[in-house]
C-alpha cells in the first residue's frame, strides 16, 4: 500500500514509518528538510514541507492510498500555536487529502481530548478530531495515553533524572494517574488498521495495561534502573507561578499551566475497544521498561 505519513520524524512517527516499510508499503514522510537520512531502517521518500504549506502538502500525498496524520505540539512556540498547528494544521491535511483523491486518514490526537476539555492542548485536537470526523473520508483517530519507549520524550527524560540525581522531583502529590503505553503496541494498532474495516469511522482510546499513580511509575522506573532515590515533592501552586513566568519568558517553555492542569486532571481511559479490534495484549509498564533499558 501507498502510505503518506505527517510527523514521521517524531518519536512515533519513526517507528511507525518503520514498521510500514518493514510490512513492505511505500512510504512517503513530510519532513521539515529534504532527507530522513538515518532516522528510517529502509527505502523511504521524503518531501520537504509543513502542514502550514498546501503545496508541500499535496506533493507528499499525491499517489498516496491511505494518510497518517500524527503533527502535533505539546508547548506553544513563537510560530507554532495550538489553534494553528493542530487546528489549522489539520484543516489543511484534510483539504490535501480531499484534492489528493486519499481514501483514509488515521489521525493521532490523544487521551483525555472532549469538547468541553479544560486545556487548550486537548480542545484544538477535539477541533482537530472534528475536522477528520467531517471530511467524507475513512477515518480513525487514536486517542493515546503517555506513550514510552527508546528515546521518547517523557519516561525517557525521568530515565535521565533518575540517573544522575539522587534528588527526584515530584509535582504536587504524585498520586494523578496515567496510563503509558508501550510504543510497540502504539504502532500495531495504528497499522492494523489498515485492514482491520471495523475500525474505520472509530475514535480508540490506547492505553496499557495498568491505570499507574504517577509515584508507581517512577518507582517501577527505579527498580528497573537499579537506583534508590528519594523523592522531593514540589507544591502544585509553586509550579503554577513558575510556569507562568517561564511563559512569558520562553518559547517553549520547558512547563506551562496547560501541563500542569493536564498532569492534575490525569490521564487514563478504557482500552476495551482497543484491545478488540486489533487483539492487542498491551505490554505492562514494567515489561515494557525493560524491553528497552540495560
Amino acid at each position: 500500500m501507498k502510505v503518506a505519513v505527517t510527523g514521521g520524524t517524531g518519536f512515533v512517527g519513526r517507528n511507525l514509518v518503520n514498521r510500514l516499510v518493514a510490512e513492505d508499503h511505500q512510504v512517503t514522510v513530510l519532513t521539515h528538510s529534504d532527507t530522513g537520512e538515518g532516522l528510517f531502517a529502509g527505502p523511504v521518500r521524503t518531501v520537504a514541507g509543513s502542514v502550514d504549506d498546501a503545496l508541500s502538502l499535496e506533493a507528499a500525498f499525491g499517489g498516496a492510498d491511505v494518510v497518517y496524520h500524527l503533527v502535533g505540539i505539546i508547548a506553544e512556540t513563537k510560530h507554532k500555536t495550538f489553534e494553528r498547528t493542530v487546528v489549522v494544521g489539520t484543516t489543511n491535511v484534510v483539504e490535501a487529502c480531499r484534492r489528493a483523491g486519499i481514501e483514509k486518514l488515521l489521525y493521532l490526537s490523544a487521551m483525555g481530548t472532549s469538547h468541553n476539555a479544560r486545556t487548550e492542548y486537548h480542545r484544538t485536537k477535539y477541533l482537530a478530531e472534528q475536522a477528520v470526523i467531517k471530511s467524507g473520508m475513512e477515518y480513525v483517530i487514536y486517542r493515546p495515553s503517555v506513550i514510552y519507549g527508546l528515546d521518547d520524550g517523557f519516561v525517557s527524560l525521568l530515565v535521565r533524572l533518575i540517573t544522575k540525581s539522587p534528588i527526584t522531583p515530584v509535582i504536587g502529590n504524585g498520586h494523578y494517574r496515567l496510563q503509558p503505553v508501550y510504543i510497540d503496541d502504539v504502532v500495531s494498532a495504528m497499522v492494523q488498521a489498515l485492514t482491520v474495516q471495523q475500525a474505520n469511522e472509530r475514535i480508540i482510546e490506547i492505553g496499557g495495561p495498568e491505570k499507574l499513580e504517577y509515584l508507581e511509575i517512577l518507582h517501577i522506573i527505579k527498580r528497573v534502573l537499579g537506583k534508590k532515590r528519594v523523592n522531593f515533592h514540589i507544591p502544585m501552586w509553586v509550579m503554577r507561578a513558575v510556569a507562568s513566568v517561564m511563559e512569558k519568558l520562553m518559547k517553549p517553555a520547558p512547563i506551562t499551566r496547560d501541563q500542569l492542569k493536564m498532569m492534575a486532571t490525569g490521564n487514563t481511559g478504557d482500552i476495551t475497544l482497543m484491545k478488540q479490534l486489533f487483539a492487542i495484549d498491551p505490554v505492562p509498564f514494567e515489561k515494557g521498561l525493560r524491553k528497552y533499558l540495560r
